[in-house]
């Protein structure tokens, strides 16, 4: 009994050392696993995530595409939509009513002025100016005696005054006779492409209701509401650009050809008359077809502009992100004109500076970068993707309020 009593404290003792041999064995292997890691978040007293010291991992560059800063010109616009109308376009009305006869073009015919586009039946007409013809011949001829018994002095001079007054009423009958005859053929009253034909054969016409339509389809022009706060900027002469689609390039360029110098009231504006040529290149423009005009109304330069995708507005203060030395510098600008895709940056921005075009969603400050294109141009590696860039103070600048601008 007394050996098994002493056996017992002995075991006890063992167990206890093997577990401290243990514990520091496991505190010896966390040890090295922290240092192996650089340290708490892969970084000797660095921020988590950010690797890059001894044995560490180095974050991955992102991949961005930028430009540089370079001033250049810029047109301030004021742009208007509307629909295009010919500078001439009028519905034939026929002169008198009656049966048509025959219809001489069709709708896509182009016409010279005063050609014949229809006919009415007009046999009643010629007969009628046959008679007027016949009493104009013999009311003359009734002067003409009287006349030759007056110098006999078998006639008053009274009596031949009425005969020449009859005849000369019945020469008026003729002139009469012969314009209905004239106004049976319907007329083109301007040279120009035929529209609308509105007409049938055989259909009663009337005076009331038009026969063709014609407009003259090489000269355009759009009629602009230009609002009245707007309206003192836009004068005679000025270019406008005509762009069919959001964004897309300019299709013809037109001029300010007049003003109107009174303001809607109801609208408002002012409306404004833009020359449009109906060719330009290898686009045509119609009558009726939707476009947006830009009026340009100011000249500025060397002004710093870049794609409205560049700046960041997502409620905070407008900002880019520049590339410098491999890392991603945010910086605040200011906006102000803005025209098509691009924006004017006022200030915030000096020349020569690499502004991120593509990719900034994904950056965040000193973020390091990897330029993939600059200006356009793929960027060569090994070059370190980074064009040398020093970061400036922001330039500081104002202009004039312009209905292009953000806010």
């Amino acid at each position: 009994m007394h050996r098994r009593m002493s056996r017992a404290p002995a075991s006890r003792g063992g167990m206890a050392t093997l577990m401290t041999v243990a514990l520091l064995a496991l505190s010896a292997c966390g040890a090295d696993d922290d240092e192996a890691a650089g340290g708490p978040g892969g970084r000797p007293g660095g921020p988590p995530g950010v690797g890059g010291g001894p044995g560490g991992a180095a974050a991955r560059p992102t991949p961005v595409s930028a430009i540089v800063a370079q001033p250049g010109d810029m047109e301030v616009t004021l742009r208007a939509s509307t629909n295009l109308r010919a500078r001439e376009q009028v519905e034939v009305i026929p002169k008198q009513a009656g049966i048509v006869a025959a219809i001489l073009v069709e709708e896509g015919d182009r016409v010279r002025e005063g050609q014949v586009l229809a006919r009415l039946d007009d046999a009643e007409w010629r007969l009628q100016l046959q008679q007027a013809d016949a009493r104009a011949s013999s009311a003359l001829d009734a002067v003409e005696r009287a006349r030759a018994l007056q110098e006999l002095e078998l006639v008053s001079a009274q009596e031949v005054e009425r005969l020449s007054s009859e005849a000369r009423v019945a020469e008026a009958d003729v002139g009469l006779a012969r314009l209905r005859v004239e106004n049976a053929q319907i007329r083109a009253p301007i040279a120009g492409t035929v529209t609308h034909r509105y007409i049938e054969r055989g259909q009663q016409v009337n005076t009331a209701s038009p026969a063709f339509g014609l407009a003259d389809l090489d000269r355009l022009q759009a009629q602009l509401a230009i609002p009245e706060r707007e309206a003192h900027r836009v004068q005679v002469g000025q270019v406008a650009r005509i762009i069919l689609q959001e964004g897309a390039a300019p299709v013809a360029q037109g001029a300010v050809e007049r003003i109107r110098p009174v303001v809607d009231a109801a609208s408002g504006t002012v409306q404004v008359t833009v020359t449009v040529p109906a060719r330009s290149g290898e686009s045509s423009l119609l009558p009726g077809q939707f476009v947006n005009v830009d009026v340009v109304v100011e000249m500025l330069s060397e002004r710093i502009t870049l794609p409205r995708t560049a700046v960041l507005v997502d409620g905070a203060a407008p900002r880019v992100f520049l590339v410098n030395d491999g890392q991603a510098m945010e910086r605040e600008v200011g906006l102000g004109y803005s025209r098509g895709d691009r924006v004017e940056i006022r200030y915030g921005l000096n020349p020569g500076e690499t502004v991120v075009v593509v990719g900034q969603d994904n950056l965040r400050p000193f973020t390091p970068v990897r330029l993939m294109q600059l200006d356009g141009e793929p960027v060569t590696a090994g070059g370190g993707g980074m064009p040398a860039t020093n970061i400036a103070a922001p330039a500081s600048g104002d202009l004039s309020e312009s209905m292009g601008e953000i806010h």
